[in-house]
């Protein structure tokens, strides 16, 4: 037999090994069944689909001096809308207060004075991030780029799109944990890994095999979810507004983006982050050799990486900013907050980082993971 062919055997083998992994496989189809569910109760649940019908008629209107005082005349000083007849200007009226602080009087609104609170904003958050004068100059570029101003749209269908692939985060993590932590001790409970490298395959096609076996197997589960959830949502309630300015649905950002372009972002920065993390929850079940043990260390650890970056200040920034990065903290539409940008010859925005971060990390829980192997096999023959 050709020593070459051995890894594409033992890719097979592994891989069909975890198709067999039961609880995997409920786990993946109870997830894929909730897709649907998600899908309609993130539109449905989020507002009323009569009232639906009546912000649709504030569409595509520029937020200009005419619309803000339309908008004055059917709320009361605070913004609330007076009348059930002037539904159509609420979810404007939630964007507005968004911008100019909830409870602010709405006695001087006018275009001059919602860009000028939008630009206060910025500027603060610009400093509680601590970005260097080049960041700066390099925002106030960016934001010269934006088209103001904004033209307004509703953000039901936006909220779905871009809100929905948060819970994707921990839908993966889920997968990972059934799927990958009894990736290694499953062969160390019924030793059958010194019986496969006792053939024609090595130590080596067999560590990569597994790897590559569990990798693409969460890929392929994260691509299901997410093109059926997108599917739904396209085929039930359509994707009217998607080609909008992200500011419409997170004002302070000054990327130059589309809802439909940030959607994308999020989608490739959950595949990129699904192989680095199905890479440490291998490497996690290579150490231990125990199922339970290596999820609870997979959750607990995505866990302390949600909640730790809100803990770190900005001022110790390359540790707060390297936090910020990871899977666990940037797949959400919050990261167009993100203004620390990277510098790699140029600046990178911190969408166009991660990815490099992931293939890094990723490669350096493989080659640990792979000394880890050898020396356990070595101990155990």
């Amino acid at each position: 037999m050709n020593r070459k062919k051995n890894l594409g055997i033992l890719y097979r083998y592994e891989l069909i090994k975890i198709l067999k992994n039961k609880v995997a496989i409920l786990t993946f189809l109870i997830l894929f069944a909730y897709t649907f569910i998600q899908g309609e109760f993130e539109i449905r649940g989020n507002v009323d689909l009569s009232e639906w019908e009546m912000y649709k008629t504030l569409n595509d209107r520029v937020i200009d001096n005419t619309l803000l005082s339309e908008l004055v005349s059917v709320s009361d000083g605070s913004g609330h809308i007076i009348n059930d007849n002037n539904k159509a200007y609420e979810d404007l009226g939630y964007l507005v207060q968004d911008i100019t602080g909830y409870g602010v009087s709405y006695d001087d609104l006018d275009e001059s004075t919602l860009y000028a609170a939008r630009e206060k904003t910025i500027a603060e958050a610009h400093e509680l991030a601590h970005l260097t004068k080049e960041e700066e100059l390099f925002w106030q570029e960016r934001e010269n780029t934006l088209g103001k101003p904004f033209v307004y749209h509703d953000t039901v269908i936006t909220s779905g799109v871009l809100e929905g692939i948060s819970n994707y985060m921990i839908m993966l993590l889920i997968i990972i944990a059934t799927g990958l932590s009894s990736v290694f001790a499953m062969e160390t409970q019924r030793k059958t890994d010194p019986m496969i490298r006792a053939s024609l395959n090595g130590c080596k096609e067999l560590y990569f095999a597994k790897v590559l076996a569990g990798m693409s197997y969460i890929i392929v589960c994260t691509l299901t979810l997410l093109s059926t959830y997108y599917l739904y949502i396209g085929i039930r309630w359509g994707l009217d507004g998607i080609s909008s300015p992200i500011q419409i649905y997170r004002p302070y950002s000054q990327m130059n983006l589309s809802v439909v372009q940030l959607s994308g972002i999020l989608i490739m920065l959950t595949l990129s982050g699904s192989a680095l993390i199905s890479s440490f929850a291998l490497f996690i079940s290579n150490t231990t050799r125990n199922s339970l043990a290596s999820m609870a260390v997979i959750i607990g650890t995505h866990l302390a990486l949600f909640a730790l970056p809100t803990m770190i200040p900005y001022s110790l920034r390359t540790l707060s900013q390297f936090l910020s990065l990871l899977p666990a903290t940037l797949v959400s539409s919050r990261l167009v907050y993100e203004f620390r940008l990277v510098r790699l010859g140029r600046f990178l925005y911190c969408y166009q980082a991660a990815p490099i971060l992931y293939l890094i990390l990723t490669a350096i829980f493989t080659i640990a993971g792979y000394s880890v192997y050898k020396r356990h096999e070595i101990r155990s023959n």
